[in-house]
C-alpha cells in the first residue's frame, strides 16, 4: 500500500498561519478597521445581486460589501491543501509523493446569531432582539483533553445600538483565538468578510494588481474569476455571478524547493454558500451546539495541564528488554520511538524525530542511542536508508514485551537512562515531544533526578491550573 505523507502539509499549515495568507490581513491579529463601523441599519440584504464585468477592484469591493451588509449568511466549506512534488524532489522531504489534506468548517449568521464550527472550536454569539446584550458561548470538541476539561466560555456584554457584531470582541479570549487559528489554514476568512470594516485590505492597496480571468466551472456552475496580486502573493476569487457569493479562493503557496507549484494548490472551497435561508431546509443547516458534557462555565478559557506522568517513570527495565533495544551496542541513554499505525501520522513523525536528534547534538548530547520502530517493512527500509545508521530502525512486532513494560502505544516515545531507568514517556510524537525529550536528556546529563522533577513539576502545574480555574469559574 502506498503511504500517505502529510508531514510537509503540517509545516505548510504553520507557514500559512504565520504569514497571514488566508485573509491577506487578519482581522483580529493585525487589526483591520473595526467592525463596529458597520451598523445594523446598513445590514440589509440586497435583492438579486448580479455581478457584471467592469473594473475588477470595484467588483471585488462590491462583493465584500455584500458580505458586510448581509443579514443572513451560511456555508459549508473546507480548506484543501494539495501537494505535488517535482519529479526530482528530495525523497526525504516529499516522501510518498502527492499529498492532500482537508479541514472542514461551517459558519452561519442570522443577523442576531453567529454560529461557527471550525476545527475543534464550537462558538455561538447571540444578541437579544429586546436589548443590545450579546452573549457568547464557546467550547472545544477535543476528547483527548476531556473537551478542555469541560470548560465552556460564557461572556456577556452590551453593544452600541444598531451596531453589527464586533468580531474582535467575540474573539477576545486568547485561547479561543489560538484554537481557531491553529487549523490547516487559520481562522475561517468569511468571518472577516462578514464583520471586518475593511476586509482583505491588502489586495486593495494601490500597488496591488487585479484582473479578470476566464470563467470556469466549480460544483457544476460557471464562476467568474478575479485574480489579485499583492506583495508577491497571488489570489484567485471564484464568484457565483448570480448572487455575488464567493465559492472558491485560490491562496498562495509557500516557496519551497522541490514543490511543483503548477500542480500544487491551497484552496478554500465553499460547497454551499448563500445569503438567504432555503425553505424546508432547516435540518441540513441546523447547528448542534449542545456539548457532550456538563460544562464548567468560565469567564475565560484556562489552558489545561497535560495528562499525569506515567507511573512507570523511575523504574528500571529488565536486562532482556534492554538487550532487545540495544542490539549489542554499548550502554548509553536511549530514546525509543514507536511510530503510529496510521499511515498519515507515521509519515509526519520522522520529521519530529530528526528535529530531536538535531537539537540534542546542538546541546552536545552525543552519547544517545536513537531507536525507531514500525511494523511496515517498506517504511523501515526507507527510514534506515534516509538516516544512514544514525538511527536504529527495528520491527515493532519484535518489541511487544518492551512496549508492554513501558506502556507505549503506537505514536509514543520513551527515554531510558544508561542504568535502564525510565526517565520519560510521551503519548505523542510532535513538537512538544521534541522539547521534552531534549530537556530530559539535558537534565539527566546534569545529574538531575528526571522522574522526580517531572512529577514535582506536574503537581505544581496542576495546583496552578486548579487555582486559575477557580478564579475563572462563574458562580
Amino acid at each position: 500500500m502506498k503511504r500517505k505523507r502529510d508531514g510537509l502539509i503540517q509545516q505548510f499549515a504553520k507557514w500559512i498561519f504565520a504569514c497571514g495568507i488566508v485573509a491577506g490581513v487578519s482581522a483580529w491579529t493585525t487589526g483591520c478597521s473595526p467592525s463596529s463601523s458597520i451598523t445594523e441599519e446598513a445590514a440589509t440584504t440586497p435583492q438579486q445581486f448580479v455581478i457584471a464585468r467592469g473594473e475588477p477592484r470595484d467588483r471585488l469591493r462590491q462583493i465584500f460589501a455584500r458580505y458586510r451588509g448581509s443579514s443572513y449568511y451560511q456555508d459549508t466549506s473546507e480548506v484543501v491543501l494539495r501537494v505535488v512534488p517535482l519529479a526530482d524532489a528530495s525523497s526525504e522531504l516529499f516522501s510518498g509523493g502527492k499529498q492532500e489534506q482537508r479541514a472542514p468548517f461551517r459558519v452561519r449568521w442570522t443577523g442576531r446569531q453567529l454560529d461557527v464550527q471550525a476545527y475543534v472550536v464550537r462558538l455561538r454569539a447571540s444578541s437579544s432582539p429586546q436589548s443590545n446584550q450579546v452573549e457568547l458561548n464557546a467550547w472545544f470538541d477535543e476528547p483527548e483533553t476531556r473537551h478542555f476539561d469541560s470548560q465552556m466560555l460564557v461572556d456577556v456584554w452590551q453593544k452600541p445600538e444598531n451596531q453589527r457584531l464586533d468580531l474582535d470582541r467575540v474573539l477576545a479570549d486568547e485561547v479561543l483565538r489560538s484554537k481557531l487559528s491553529a487549523g490547516l489554514a487559520g481562522p475561517p476568512p468569511q468571518l472577516e468578510w462578514l464583520f471586518a470594516g475593511d476586509p482583505m485590505s491588502g489586495i486593495f492597496e494601490p500597488t496591488a494588481k487585479l484582473k479578470w480571468l476566464p470563467d470556469a466551472n466549480f460544483a457544476g456552475q460557471k464562476m467568474r474569476r478575479i485574480a489579485a496580486e499583492t506583495e508577491g502573493k497571488s489570489y484567485v476569487f471564484w464568484i457565483d455571478p448570480t448572487v455575488s457569493v464567493i465559492r472558491r479562493v485560490e491562496l498562495p503557496l509557500p516557496l519551497i524547493e522541490g514543490l511543483d507549484t503548477k500542480q500544487s494548490s491551497l484552496t478554500l472551497e465553499f460547497r454551499r454558500a448563500e445569503f438567504a435561508p432555503q425553505s424546508g431546509d432547516e435540518d441540513s443547516t441546523r447547528f448542534d451546539f449542545q456539548p457532550p458534557f456538563t460544562p464548567q462555565r468560565v469567564s475565560r478559557f484556562v489552558p489545561v495541564p497535560p495528562p499525569p506522568p506515567s507511573s512507570i517513570l523511575g523504574r528500571r527495565l529488565p536486562n532482556d528488554a534492554m538487550r532487545a533495544l540495544r542490539s549489542g551496542g554499548e550502554a548509553s541513554e536511549l530514546v525509543l520511538f514507536r511510530l503510529s499505525e496510521d499511515e498519515a501520522e507515521s509519515a509526519a513523525e520522522p520529521r519530529w524525530i530528526a528535529a530531536a536528534i538535531t537539537q540534542s547534538r546542538q546541546s552536545n548530547l552525543s552519547r544517545v542511542r536513537w531507536v525507531v520502530t514500525t511494523e511496515d517493512a517498506g517504511f523501515r527500509r526507507e527510514l534506515a536508508s534516509a538516516w544512514s545508521g544514525a538511527v536504529t530502525v527495528l520491527d515493532a512486532k519484535s518489541l511487544d514485551d518492551v512496549f508492554g513494560l513501558l506502556r507505549l502505544r503506537p505514536g509514543s516515545a520513551a527515554v531510558i537512562d544508561v542504568d535502564q531507568t525510565v526517565l520519560l514517556t510521551e503519548r505523542q510524537i510532535n513538537a512538544s515531544t521534541v522539547s521534552n525529550v531534549v530537556a530530559a536528556l539535558a537534565d539527566d546529563a546534569a545529574g538531575v533526578d528526571v522522574p522526580k522533577k517531572i512529577l514535582a513539576d506536574y503537581r505544581q502545574l496542576n495546583r496552578a491550573y486548579e487555582a486559575e480555574l477557580a478564579n475563572a469559574l462563574q458562580q
